[in-house]
């Protein structure tokens, strides 16, 4: 399928920031909750919209996800029912006219595969025309990962961006306070320190990588607490970026279009170009239950000021809850995991074209194949292999290739690993510089529900072109 760039705007609310996103539609539907916070922006090319059939209230076994916004998709929901086999996907177009309300990209049916990803048939498209398609046989190509309720990972085909979704069912509810570890989740690489932060780029030398935030809840009040954002390790120290968000923050968990979803406003303003409307930029956050963690952060410039937010940079954060105790690291590294290799593009050149990439992959290997990466040193109980799947198609391969690798290295602390390191073969398909190389990264590891989640952010200055990585996991057996 292919399908148009589509409208671009500043979505924003109370809790969420002003940064341009445009539509590339392929999305599902869901009743919108009250809108406590208004999706307001400047629009280009609004998109008509078609008349979809409206998805189910989620409830019962259906499960509410919030998605943030990544590259040219809409921040959007995700609701998978898994009585009922299906899935639609939604995003809100109420300020953009003639488009408005809310509006089904795409829905269809959800079938398990046997190596524990989920497929999702596409059987209604929403084209960025505004018109509707339908399919029978449903279209394959989309796959999630799925602890459902808890957390998920979603690929869909026509979408050059990956996203980690957080369920939103319901607000958060910690009896104590509980403490996230979080990695930024990057856009385009920008390493120019001259030019300082840029709109919708992320610079590693000056923005936040990872870091960790306690959460305490009370109702639907939530407080932020011992905020700590930290850069990549360079030279074996880590920094504070040049921008931090507040040290604690108050906020209020809602009912919004996306779900129970908290709103993180700061006390910058922003002024719209669009509109010259002036607003607080704020952050969408998503908790699951458990405690795994996704931000939609805003972004944007005052007066050449830029402003961070609440935890991540870049498109936002994804966290996990942090281990009470320090992880078994056998166990860590002897579980199978499936989840999405992410490469953020970086700045087009005459010799690099900038473009990024988003695959389906597979680590933990029973046994090591032939095929797998020749590291410098001997396996250790910190490393991982695995790689992306062929064609990007789980359904017909039950594990992907074996072309990365993944060396924790030393845990600091709980579940914080930063000194890890990505080992990269000339095999694996977007490496075009034709060797086998490494680059540095800092990952965290926790459990959700009995199951280990591995999140990893890292800087690929070896391969061609030069770009962030992102590498998401969850134990499927």
């Amino acid at each position: 399928m292919s399908l148009g760039t589509g409208i671009h705007r500043r979505p924003k609310n109370a809790m969420h920031g002003a940064r341009r996103a445009s539509a590339q539609f392929a999305f599902p539907a869901l009743a919108a909750a009250a809108m406590a916070f208004a999706l307001c922006g400047c629009s280009s090319k609004p998109v008509a919209q078609s008349n979809p059939p409206s998805a189910p209230n989620p409830q019962g076994s259906s499960k509410l996800y919030f998605a943030p916004t990544m590259g040219d998709v809409y921040a959007s929901t995700y609701s998978i029912d898994h009585t009922a086999k299906t899935f639609v996907r939604t995003i809100d177009l109420s300020d953009n006219s003639p488009a408005n309300g809310t509006t089904v990209t795409d829905s269809g049916v959800v079938s398990m595969l046997p190596n524990g990803v989920l497929s999702l048939g596409i059987t209604y498209n929403l084209s960025s025309s505004g018109s509707g398609t339908t399919y029978n046989p449903p279209m394959t190509g989309s796959w999630a990962i799925e602890i459902p309720g808890e957390a998920a990972l979603i690929g869909m085909n026509d979408y050059t961006n990956f996203t980690p979704v957080a369920p939103t069912n319901t607000c958060p509810s910690f009896a104590t306070p509980q403490t996230i570890q979080f990695v930024t989740i990057p856009n385009r690489l920008s390493t120019n320190t001259a030019n300082g932060i840029v709109p919708n780029n992320w610079n590693p030398q000056l923005e936040t990588a990872f870091g960790s935030v306690q959460i305490s809840t009370n109702g639907t009040q939530v407080q932020f607490g011992n905020v700590k954002q930290y850069m990549l390790p360079a030279d074996g120290k880590t920094s504070a970026p040049s921008n931090p968000g507040p040290g604690s923050a108050s906020a209020l968990c809602a009912s919004t279009f996306y779900g129970q979803t908290i709103g993180v406003p700061v006390t910058v303003e922003v002024i719209d170009p669009g509109t010259q409307e002036t607003v607080p930029p704020s952050a969408t956050i998503g908790v699951g239950p458990s405690g795994f963690l996704v931000e939609d952060a805003g972004s944007s410039q005052v007066q050449g000021k830029p402003y961070e937010n609440i935890l991540g940079a870049g498109y936002g954060a994804v966290g996990l809850p942090q281990p009470s105790s320090a992880i078994d690291l056998a166990a860590l590294a002897s579980a199978q995991y499936k989840g999405f290799l992410y490469g953020s593009g970086g700045p087009a050149s005459a010799s690099q074209s900038g473009t990024g990439f988003s695959l389906i992959g597979s680590f933990g290997f029973k046994s090591l194949a032939s095929s797998c990466p020749a590291l410098p040193a001997p396996k250790s109980d910190t490393t991982l292999y695995g790689g992306e799947f062929a064609s990007n198609d789980p359904a017909s391969h039950s594990e992907g290739n074996c072309d990365l690798a993944i060396r924790l290295g030393e845990q600091n602390g709980s579940g914080l690993f930063e000194s890890a390191s990505v080992y990269v073969t000339a095999k694996f398909p977007p490496n075009t510089s034709a060797k086998s190389y490494s680059f540095p990264a800092v990952a965290i590891a926790g459990q959700i529900q009995g199951k280990f989640a591995i999140l990893l952010i890292g800087v690929d200055t070896q391969g061609s072109p030069n770009q962030a990585w992102g590498i998401y996991l969850l134990q499927t057996s």
